[in-house]
């Protein structure tokens, strides 16, 4: 399991709502992203007697029983929203990807053991199929996450999508820019999709911005992308 034990999330909407003409709708019957994992995100209030200590205390603990698991979570985060570029600590999600359906309710479970709920109370958000569009994977014990909530414009799917993705992922490729990027669908939404860009800091983040907007092709994907989302 990859011990990923503090998150930090940006998160950003982006306009996704308008109409389009665009008649390509029988593609999305034949190309599907091809997942690599599941993912499963519990949102927490933490509890009014605790703090962030509390929970940074806690996480040894959890991963001492997640690597007991046959099935464990391949990766673990704790989402903490930054608002006005300073850290909320009092709500924030715990996000697990893993490939084992079973894995999700062991780790219930596991909470459930240790009592957590005696530092926040979760519910369970969402369930998500996600692939990761990069070969990069970001070892780092805090990151910097922008997650993007989006939904297709009429006539178009993941199928259309595909061929701006692959421009994209030549480019970064191509460019040696170094971003973990992941893509996540609902089946409860087939329209809609989550698009989470992962750096190893907010300087590297702003780094990564100041030179992909540099690059001539950026502003043709980003067209591109918004053309259909």
């Amino acid at each position: 399991m990859k011990p990923l034990i503090a998150l930090f999330s940006l998160t950003f909407l982006i306009g996704c709502g308008g109409d389009s003409t665009n008649p390509n709708l029988s593609l999305s019957n034949f190309i599907k992203p091809d997942y690599t994992f599941n993912e499963s995100i519990l949102k927490c209030n933490l509890a009014p007697d605790q703090t962030l200590s509390s929970v940074e205390r806690f996480i040894p603990k959890l991963l001492d029983n997640l690597l007991q698991m046959k099935d464990r979570p391949d990766e673990l985060y704790f989402l903490f929203p930054i608002i006005d570029e300073q850290t909320e600590t009092q709500i924030f999600e715990i996000l697990f990807k893993y490939s084992n359906l079973l894995t999700a309710d062991s780790l219930s479970l596991i909470l459930a053991e240790l009592k957590f709920d005696d530092i926040a109370e979760c519910i369970d958000t969402s369930f998500h199929k996600s692939l990761r569009l990069t070969n990069q994977t970001i070892n780092s014990p805090s990151v910097i996450a922008e997650i993007l909530e989006c939904k297709y414009k009429a006539g178009y799917s993941y199928a259309t999508m595909k061929l701006v993705i692959e421009q994209l992922t030549d480019a970064l490729k191509n460019n040696n820019f170094f971003i973990d990027i992941l893509y996540s669908e609902s089946e409860m939404l087939p329209t809609s999709f989550q698009w989470t860009n992962i750096f190893s800091s907010m300087e590297s983040r702003d780094d990564f911005v100041k030179s992909w907007q540099a690059l001539k092709i950026s502003e043709e994907i980003q067209g591109l992308l918004l053309e259909q989302s």
